[in-house]
């Protein structure tokens, strides 16, 4: 008892004492994002300048439990620094791949009726989640955004999903059927390899990212029990098919998928990522990550009963802390975790919550282990 009161009375001194230099050779302390004036202003603004980017990702200083935390200081230009250049290949500015949609359907290949192979899926290797909250050109290759035809024409993207073999993306149901097609459009296309909306090629520093790709749907399949009209939205889950395969590549690739449950804990960390809102309510262009505990089940079905929102046992829920949540944008996206081995799995897609990053409310998650079968099935009755 003594040596633990000894480690949290050591814990909060450290806390209280523990200083950092900003990116503008200043000593200052390294506090939440949030309680930061100067850098909250310059990551809301939009557009978002490769400056303000910059600044922002060098100011970055770790994590407080789950929340992002920043070198807290005044805005500049950071002096260059010279930058260990990666063994991966280096993609040109200049890149012209083709991102359009021609139309093109690839033939039916059987090795996308299944997940990808667990050799195969959740290599992430830029390592640096826990550096920040804003993610790095290559972090999270798996992000999808889901683009809906509007009335007047245009692509807006609404959702997002992950890639989990080369012709499939898994989402959420409310963001295939439902009232997104009446009040935003129908799903049209899927983009993959984004990073930055506001860019056409993303660049960081010397290196580049190949243009995203954006592939036509060929079909979007909701889970059979999957209704509008169920508040606590039972079975929100979805794979959409792709016209084509993608092109794999260190920006575009598979997570893996979990199949159970049990290993999870409350309190254990997990991760959102995506271009949802941020606490202002304005959409994020730069894709972002957060990490969320498990939260407990009881507390959360007690939390949720009064609300007329009855949990089943394939949901989870995740966060649960001030400015800590998944929030409109990031619908479909994934809640993941990193094993011991270094590989990404996702354990379930984002569905609902009481509002965006309400202290004490976590986000609902639809649950990704108890759907593995209804995935395989519909993956393997659909790829003709």
């Amino acid at each position: 008892m003594k040596y633990g009161l000894f480690f949290v009375l050591s814990s909060l001194l450290w806390n209280q004492i523990y200083t950092c230099t900003t990116p503008l050779g200043q000593r200052s302390q390294c506090i939440s994002l949030y309680d930061c004036p100067p850098l909250l202003a310059a990551f809301e603004q939009r557009p978002l300048s490769s400056a303000y980017l910059r600044f922002l990702k060098l100011s970055q200083c770790g994590f407080d439990g789950i929340t992002p935390q920043v070198c807290c200081g005044p805005l500049g230009q950071p002096p260059e620094t010279s930058t260990p250049q990666s063994s991966r290949p280096v993609w040109p500015a200049t890149n012209t791949e083709s991102n359009s949609n021609s139309g093109e359907i690839d033939p039916v290949n059987s090795e996308d009726s299944a997940p990808a192979p667990r050799d195969q899926c959740g290599i992430d290797y830029s390592d640096r989640i826990f550096g920040g909250q804003i993610t790095d050109l290559d972090e999270f290759p798996w992000m999808a955004l889901l683009g809906y035809r509007t009335r007047s024409g245009n692509v807006s993207y609404q959702c997002g999903g992950v890639l989990i073999n080369s012709r499939y993306v898994l989402t959420a149901a409310h963001c295939v059927t439902g009232q997104i097609e009446q009040q935003v459009g129908s799903l049209v296309t899927v983009r993959l390899g984004e990073y930055d909306t506001q860019q056409d090629v993303d660049c960081d520093r010397s290196t580049c990212a190949p243009r995203p790709q954006d592939i036509a749907a060929a079909g979007g399949y909701p889970h059979p029990g999957y209704s509008d009209k169920n508040i606590n939205r039972q079975d929100d889950i979805a794979l959409v098919r792709l016209a084509r395969r993608v092109r794999l590549s260190d920006y575009v690739k598979p997570i893996c998928l979990t199949t159970t449950d049990a290993e999870l804990d409350v309190g254990d960390s997990a991760f959102v990522a995506g271009w949802g809102r941020t606490l202002s309510g304005k959409k994020s262009p730069v894709k972002l990550k957060l990490g969320l505990p498990i939260f407990d089940k009881n507390d959360c079905l007690n939390k949720y009963r009064p609300l007329g929102a009855e949990l089943s046992e394939k949901q989870l829920c995740a966060g649960g802390a001030y400015a800590q949540d998944s929030c409109k944008g990031d619908s479909g996206g994934p809640l993941m975790r990193k094993l011991s081995n270094g590989i990404w799995e996702t354990i379930g897609v984002v569905s609902f919550g009481n509002g965006c990053g309400r202290d004490g409310w976590p986000g609902v998650y639809t649950s990704v282990a108890s759907y593995d079968d209804w995935i395989r099935s519909t993956m393997r009755s659909t790829n003709k």
